[in-house]
């Protein structure tokens, strides 16, 4: 990627300064992938995850009463 910026003035400010862009792209060459093979003790490991957090959220609901004069 190439990218180019030209403005005839450096103040900022609003409305066109003559600011031109130019963006450049153009395909890379084919490369190995960046993450290794998921191995099997990757898959059990995540089976595990998963299961974990299937189960369910135990309950933390507290009650308060509350009395007048307190």
């Amino acid at each position: 990627m190439r990218l180019y910026c030209h403005a005839d003035g450096p103040e900022p400010g609003i409305g066109d300064h003559g600011e031109r862009h130019l963006l450049q792209l153009w395909p890379a060459p084919p490369t190995s992938p960046v993450h290794p093979e998921i191995t099997g003790a990757d898959r059990q490991a995540r089976a595990a995850h998963a299961a974990d957090r299937a189960t369910p959220v135990e309950e933390y609901t507290s009650t308060f009463t509350i009395t007048e004069g307190e």
